[in-house]
């Protein structure tokens, strides 16, 4: 294991060990509500929350910004529910490609990344349920299970999967449930470590005449769309 994959281990091992008592549980939630005021990804999911439509995830990992989320949820609008989405494996291999290849970086490496989080469902389930967050953990690699969304409506849509196909796949299969005013945020965007992500934003909304912005109204920036409220006549 790595050392950064190490310490988020032993933050969430820190994490279970504040919260096994009333104290430590308000102390933690406290956490999530200082730190969710430090960016600009959380301020864009509060602007939507009052459109109809659920929050959802793409790219988990350990759940750093999934449970920032779920935290906003549970005291802005509860009614919401929040899909997090990941496979808990790594990457699909055979999907990983030249195209997401940054600077110093190496295929070979990037392949076998993100693969120490096999616990992350157990855990993320334990704070939903102890917080009483309307949440779903999503198993599976996006080709599996994205379209069981095809129906649901969505008002925020937070893409963390870092590579051009993951990008590429989770825009086609979800961008039209974005509902009007709607925001879709890119993590990766513009990241020297993830050119396949900005690649496959670009291609997917410059046939759309539409293209990302970046919020800068809280200290750490966020890349978005926000979705047109006359999306038909900007697409046509």
């Amino acid at each position: 294991m790595r050392r950064h994959e190490r310490k988020r281990v032993e933050s969430d091992l820190r994490r279970d060990v504040l919260r096994q008592t009333e104290r430590g549980r308000k102390e933690y939630w406290q956490t999530l509500r200082t730190s969710t005021a430090q960016a600009s990804l959380f301020s864009l999911l509060e602007s939507t929350l009052s459109l109809d439509g659920e929050v959802i995830e793409c790219g988990v990992y350990r759940g750093r910004s999934a449970l920032r989320i779920a935290h906003i949820l549970r005291e802005s609008a509860p009614h919401k529910t929040f899909f997090a989405c990941d496979s808990f494996e790594g990457f699909p291999e055979d999907q990983v490609g030249r195209v997401d290849v940054g600077w110093l970086r190496f295929l070979s490496r990037i392949r076998r990344k993100f693969r120490s989080c096999a616990d992350t469902p157990s855990r993320l389930n334990d704070v939903f349920q102890t917080y009483d967050v309307r949440a779903q953990i999503v198993k599976g690699y996006f080709s599996e299970t994205l379209p069981q969304f095809s129906n649901k409506k969505f008002c925020f849509i937070h893409l963390d999967c870092d590579i051009y196909s993951s990008y590429k796949e989770c825009l086609e299969s979800l961008y039209d449930n974005l509902v009007p005013g709607g925001v879709v945020v890119f993590d990766d965007y513009k990241s020297p470590k993830w050119p396949g992500a900005e690649k496959a934003v670009n291609e997917f909304f410059t046939a759309r005449n539409e293209e990302p912005t970046l919020c800068q109204d809280r200290v750490s920036p966020a890349w978005y769309v926000r979705k047109p409220t006359n999306a038909q006549t900007r697409a046509a």
